[in-house]
């Protein structure tokens, strides 16, 4: 019971049903003391009925055919009218034996007085019992707890609908993180809720905009410097400092291409459409097996997603490329699982990545091993392009430590189906 909404109707309902329920009590209680005084007013009217009328019978054998039985009358014993009856009797002095029975044939019981000479019957009109009181205040408890737990149902939406509206904006946040904009009505506390978020997403979207054109403008203005160091570097005499310096500022260029690249792929909006991605990826495999890249197809199936075809192809080329070059090679399967969803899987066989740095593989120019840069070069963002990429277009990209050793990246998508 963690929504708003449940809370406010528990709320409600377990104070209103606790003041009803208090209500109710002490509405018994008084009832309780009128039960009582109602019970006392029959035992008093019908002991009266009974001593006027036994003056009248008395010891005259002549009544007795005409007025008196044998013995008391038939029915079920009602023992609770019995005992009322005859302790009002003893309490006015008169030794009359009383029964009361409940007759099948008749709805109201019979009172049979034991005279000297025989059993006198009288009908009895019928006391309220406690058992229908209880069923009539039973049955009201329910009526208003049915009407709270309305009544609470009502208020509690009316409360929280314009929460709901903000769950629901919440909800669709795009891929940069940015909420749409929140219609500012509603009760004053709400209004003043999405104008803070309206005021927090302009704030975000200027920051990642001023954030994509840093990075985009330095990514370009270091091509000059690099252009004018690299011209320099071809004049130098010594062919081993030569080539130190163009490879190093090779690496530069590179982590420069990549920056504007990632600026690119957060910036841009490439449209989506059918694709068959097992023909994508086989058509990256051979590209890169025909440049003497180590890369594998071991399966393919044919799936369809839907993706953009060169932001796709982007991705699954750096991966591939980030198995075979610090892998030892790529070893790539696609299919389908769970017949819904189209699973790309890259292998390689490679020193992984340690577990510590497992949460900060997909962070820009991170690096595991600062030892690979002899291996390749890189700047470190090929995870981080190919996970936005992946993303954007409702995917989703994950790593794990293979064993004994190796690691595997894994696209999944949802399939599409014609």
């Amino acid at each position: 019971m963690t929504s708003l909404r449940a809370r406010i109707v528990v709320t409600l309902v377990l104070s209103i049903i606790c003041v009803v329920v208090m209500a109710t009590a002490t509405l018994f209680w008084m009832r309780k003391g009128h039960i009582q005084k109602e019970e006392r007013d029959y035992a008093e009217l019908v002991s009266e009925e009974i001593l006027l009328i036994a003056p009248l019978l008395g010891d005259d054998q002549g009544n007795r055919g005409a007025h008196l039985v044998s013995r008391p009358a038939a029915g079920d014993p009602r023992p609770e009218l019995t005992n009322l009856l005859q302790s009002q009797l003893r309490r006015t002095g008169s030794d009359l034996e009383i029964v009361v029975t409940q007759p099948a044939e008749i709805t109201h019981p019979v009172a049979s007085i034991n005279f000297k000479s025989g059993w006198l019957t009288i009908p009895l009109r019928n006391l309220h019992h406690r058992e229908e009181i209880l069923l009539s205040l039973t049955g009201w408890f329910l009526l208003v707890t049915i009407g709270t737990v309305g009544v609470a149902l009502w208020f509690a939406h009316r409360i929280t609908r314009h929460l709901a509206v903000l769950e629901r904006v919440a909800a669709t946040i795009d891929t940069d993180g940015v909420l749409p904009r929140l219609p500012e009505s509603g009760p004053a506390e709400l209004r003043a809720t999405a104008h803070a978020l309206n005021t927090m997403t302009d704030k975000l979207k200027n920051a990642a905009e001023s954030r994509m054109r840093l990075v985009a403008a330095a990514g370009h203005d270091l091509r000059t410097p690099l252009t004018r160091m690299r011209l320099r570097a071809e004049f130098l005499d010594d062919e081993e400092d030569r080539s130190m310096w163009l490879n190093d500022l090779e690496e530069l260029d590179h982590i420069a291409d990549s920056a504007i690249q990632l600026v690119s792929e957060e910036t841009q909006r490439e449209r989506s459409q059918l694709l068959r991605v097992d023909e994508i990826i086989s058509e990256i495999c051979r590209d890169l097996a025909s440049m003497k890249a180590p890369v594998t197809i071991l399966k393919t199936e044919a799936v369809t997603i839907s993706s953009a075809p060169l932001a796709l192809t982007r991705a699954v080329r750096n991966l591939v490329i980030n198995a075979a070059t610090h892998g030892g090679g790529a070893f790539v399967t696609v299919g389908l699982e769970n017949k819904c969803t189209a699973l790309i899987t890259i292998d390689d066989e490679g020193p992984g990545i340690p577990d510590h740095c497992m949460s900060r593989v997909f962070e820009p120019f991170f690096r595991a091993d600062p030892a690979r840069r002899k291996y390749a070069a890189g700047a470190g963002l090929g995870l981080a392009i190919a996970k936005e990429i992946v993303e954007r277009h409702g995917g989703k990209l994950t790593l794990q430590n293979r064993s004994p050793k190796g690691l595997r990246q894994e696209i999944i998508f949802p399939a599409c189906f014609a």
